[in-house]
């Protein structure tokens, strides 16, 4: 499970058999009880997908962060994937 950064305590990372299973996803957690999912988009953009535990304070500030370093994100994304013979494969956008 690749950590890609640490902010504010909490561990932002990957899951090696989820990259091979579904669209691409950063898990967040705190080391414990703590836990969230969040869909990312090829745009940058992104949507919770689950949580457990997070209150909606820490969920906004989780936000804040994965806006901050999404240029980051994506590029270790590509990076890990091209490494790893893994297809990039970003979650499509539902239609309105």
């Amino acid at each position: 499970m690749p950590t890609l950064f640490i902010s504010a305590g909490l561990r932002f990372f990957l899951v090696m058999f989820d990259l091979i299973n579904e669209p691409f996803h950063i898990h967040v957690g705190d080391g414990g009880r703590k836990l969230c999912k969040y869909w990312i988009f090829a745009d940058g953009s992104f949507e919770l997908a689950d949580s457990k535990g997070f209150k909606q304070r820490e969920l906004n500030d989780i936000e804040a962060t994965l806006t901050a370093q999404m240029a980051l994100i994506q590029e270790m994304y590509g990076n890990y994937c091209t490494t790893n013979h893994i297809a990039i494969n970003y979650k499509t956008k539902r239609s309105s």
